[in-house]
């Protein structure tokens, strides 16, 4: 465990593919100008390589089933996301990811550079998009190890385990027929068996055709020795300084995923907080199956969940487990846009003049929540900045649908009533207090009219705000 006061040991966990969803990332480029960096940086590169640009794969499902696009956007979207956290302050003090996820698990490891890792990825994608998909996966779930492997043996060549994921959840790969006599047998034996919808049976020897391309183009990258601790997928244990070379991409390609191993590697050396980078929940949910409960696992993007939304609250329950998170740099892009309290999307004002002083200086940052089973509901942080202290506000507020109706960014809420403090208009902290433990119950042309009322006296507090 982390000594009182000090930072906790932080994880990073990447997904592998089927953790994808249509629209993943899509509302969050648009929402937060640091990832939308991240992934614009690489976006020319992105289409050089596939012929589309990256947000095409994220919001298309016809995209998504072609390995070749498929591929290269799960990395650029999980190395863009660590990007994005780690300049928010949430740096990563190991790292594991699951089969395709270990690419840009070695990428933030420092093991090769963004531009090496989408060459790789792509070359990976081209490679299994020349091999027709052929049979099929399946996650099992309470099996004895020892039984399940002495039935996968017994089929042969034809399916093998792909992936031991945490206790008693096991991936078996392997052909059509090999697949549904075992799934059949797998059933009479009361195992939950839930078949897994991915584009080729990963980790078998069916995949074995895409290897000799697959070496070759990694043969091509520098591999450096990782500078953040990685736990391999091939091993579970620890990568060493000569063991990442385009060998290894080769046998990783056709071996089981010993994730079950690498995350208990994190979590015995001393990995306390563990964050999914990508879509889904996948990785932190067999994560907390070995778990104590002492650990925090905080899920990937959802699509659900508006992205947003999801940063937001995982923002604040970093800072409460001690990650001292960087709010001037997550809040800085919005204060650039020039953009005031009540602006609607569109309001084209000047940047703001540069401050000399630091405007953010966190006290305490505590979270109100309130959504309906349908979705609907409101996100708001507050924080206490600036000497003397101000407070302010992020608000997230969405529909029945679970959209995001209006986000607002870095609202300074009022200090005081009366000609003292501004003005009839201006807000007391009680009356801050009560609207924003009602704000589920406002529409949204109620909240912009009362945006300029929680602002101090002549607001010019510069926000980002947007709508769908």
């Amino acid at each position: 465990m982390t000594a009182a006061g000090a930072r906790p040991c932080t994880g990073f966990l990447f997904p592998g593919q089927s953790s994808e969803y249509v629209g993943m990332g899509v509302e969050f480029h648009r929402k937060h100008p640091l990832f939308r960096a991240g992934i614009d940086r690489h976006a020319d590169q992105f289409r050089r390589l596939t012929g589309v640009g990256p947000l095409d794969v994220f919001a298309d499902p016809a995209a998504q089933t072609r390995a070749e696009l498929l591929q290269p956007a799960v990395f650029l979207l999980q190395v863009a996301l660590a990007e994005f956290w780690t300049s928010c302050g949430v740096r990563p003090d190991a790292v594991v990811g699951h089969s395709l996820g270990e690419y840009a698990a070695a990428c933030v490891a420092g093991v090769f550079g963004v531009e090496e890792g989408l060459e790789l990825v792509s070359a990976r994608g081209r490679a299994f998009a020349a091999v027709p998909g052929a049979g099929r996966m399946v996650a099992v779930g309470g099996p004895d190890p020892a039984e399940l492997e002495g039935m996968v043996a017994a089929q042969g060549g034809a399916a093998s385990v792909a992936a031991y994921n945490a206790p008693e959840r096991i991936v078996v790969s392997g052909t059509d027929a090999a697949m549904g006599e075992l799934a059949a047998a797998f059933e009479r034996r009361g195992w939950l068996t839930i078949p897994l919808e991915t584009t080729h049976a990963f980790h078998s020897t069916l995949v074995a055709p895409v290897v000799p391309e697959l070496v070759a183009a990694a043969a091509r990258i520098r591999h450096r020795p990782p500078a953040v601790p990685l736990a391999l997928n091939l091993t579970g244990g620890w990568a060493a300084g000569g063991e990442l070379g385009a060998e290894y991409w080769g046998r990783q390609l056709t071996s089981p995923v010993r994730f079950m191993a690498g995350v208990r590697a994190l979590m015995d050396d001393g990995c306390t907080v563990f964050l999914e980078v990508g879509p889904g929940r996948t990785l932190t949910t067999a994560g907390r199956a070995q778990s104590d409960g002492s650990e925090l696992w905080l899920a990937g993007l959802a699509p659900r969940t508006p992205d947003s939304v999801t940063v937001l609250e995982h923002l604040t329950r970093l800072e409460e487990a001690g990650i001292p998170v960087d709010w001037v740099q997550y809040h800085a892009p919005f204060r650039a846009t020039g953009r005031a309290v009540g602006d609607r999307p569109g309001a084209d004002r000047p940047p703001p003049a540069p401050s000399t002083e630091l405007p953010f200086r966190i006290e305490r940052v505590v979270i109100h929540e309130s959504a309906s089973a349908a979705g609907s509901g409101v996100a708001v942080v507050r924080h206490r900045v600036g000497e003397p202290a101000r407070e302010v506000v992020d608000v997230s507020v969405v529909d029945d649908a679970g959209r995001p109706v209006v986000e607002v960014f870095g609202l300074e809420l009022g200090a005081g009533t009366g000609e003292e403090a501004g003005g009839p208009d201006q807000l007391s902290p009680e009356e801050a207090e009560r609207l924003l433990a009602s704000l589920d119950a406002l529409t949204e042309d109620q909240l912009h009219a009362l945006l300029p009322l929680w602002a101090g006296p002549g607001a010019s507090t510069p926000v980002g705000s947007t709508e769908e």
